[in-house]
């Protein structure tokens, strides 16, 4: 069981560090959606709120969904630790990664597990709930987070989805407890809002991390290109590196993903500077790709000509076996 420590962000020095979170384009409208969120939830305790209590974010792997969610949640006040009246620590939010696999009755015993409250096997599925609905009370949760939360979707049944769109229902429908929950995921995730009468749908947020594409977001792009180089590692950004060229590759080796432009940035800046050198050229990124994804000299998309003919996700494809073909 994956659990996440959310601590408010401190950067004493004020000096910028290359691990300093980079705005992601998505950030602005989730930001808006956490807040309609924790409104709601003032508004629910005087018996008025929306039954919009779920937010879905949902994006392909690196995207940078989970990175802005967490970033978020420490920059935000009310998902922080608080002391109540009593002198205890309250904790809003409880933040965990579904298990894989996950049915309704796992979900309830990794709820628990991150809580920390021992369940027993001989436990029903409908006690296993009941405790949790008492804990989310006793301790003050009233915001519940689950990352890969695609992995609830144990099959794809329509009578399998229907189970854990109850569940999540009846999460949402505690007596006196304004339980709001946030579910973060691949693309995936989406079968738990089909079906079910719009149970879950009209009870929800719905957000896209979508993936970046040029023209459009070439300004993203180079914001976090100029960024992370020059702003955070203090490295010269040659002219060659500026180019709409050099940034549809960028763009077309990490299939659009932010979260993987990033990383990719960084890495060059790493390792530029690991042999001491002040500028940061396409050389380091075609190397850094080479050994991520195990290429063909040819078909580096930093360096050859007709990179846009280059599918990044078959880097690999000349190793796979070749399916058998069936007799005839």
């Amino acid at each position: 069981m994956v659990t996440l420590n959310i601590e408010h962000d401190t950067n004493g020095d004020n000096r910028p560090d290359v691990y300093d979170y980079i705005e992601n384009p998505g950030d602005k409208m989730l930001t808006e959606m956490l807040q309609e969120l924790i409104d709601n939830v003032e508004l629910c305790r005087r018996g008025i709120g929306s039954r919009r209590r779920a937010l879905f974010l949902m994006g392909g792997s690196g995207t940078g969904k989970s990175t802005a969610l967490l970033h978020h949640f420490r920059r935000m006040p009310e998902f922080q630790p608080r002391v109540n009246e009593y002198g205890e620590t309250v904790r809003p939010l409880l933040s965990l990664e579904a298990p894989k696999p996950c049915g309704t009755k796992d979900f309830a015993v990794a709820i628990l597990d991150a809580i920390g409250v021992p369940s027993k096997a001989r436990q029903t599925e409908g006690e296993l709930y009941a405790t949790v609905k008492t804990q989310f009370r006793e301790r003050g949760i009233i915001f519940l987070h689950v990352d890969e939360a695609q992995h609830l979707r144990r099959h794809s049944s329509s009578q399998a989805i229907l189970d854990v769109q109850d569940r999540i229902k009846t999460l949402m429908q505690i007596a006196d407890w304004p339980l709001h929950m946030i579910f973060s995921g691949v693309p995936d995730l989406a079968d738990l809002l089909k079906g079910g009468d719009g149970q879950v749908k009209n009870r929800s947020l719905i957000m896209r991390f979508v993936p970046l594409k040029l023209p459009k977001d070439r300004a993203d792009i180079q914001r976090v290109l100029t960024d992370i180089v020059e702003g955070k590692c203090g490295l010269m950004l040659p002219e060659e590196l500026r180019t709409d060229d050099f940034l549809g590759r960028l763009c077309w080796a990490n299939n659009g993903s932010f979260g993987e432009i990033v990383k990719a940035v960084q890495a060059a800046c790493f390792l530029a500077m690991s042999k001491g050198k002040d500028t940061v050229d396409l050389r380091a990124f075609a190397f850094n790709y080479s050994r991520t994804s195990g290429c063909l000299p040819s078909d580096n998309i930093y360096t050859a000509a007709r990179w846009s003919e280059i599918d990044p996700d078959n880097s690999v494809a000349d190793l796979w076996t070749p399916e058998k073909k069936g007799r005839k």
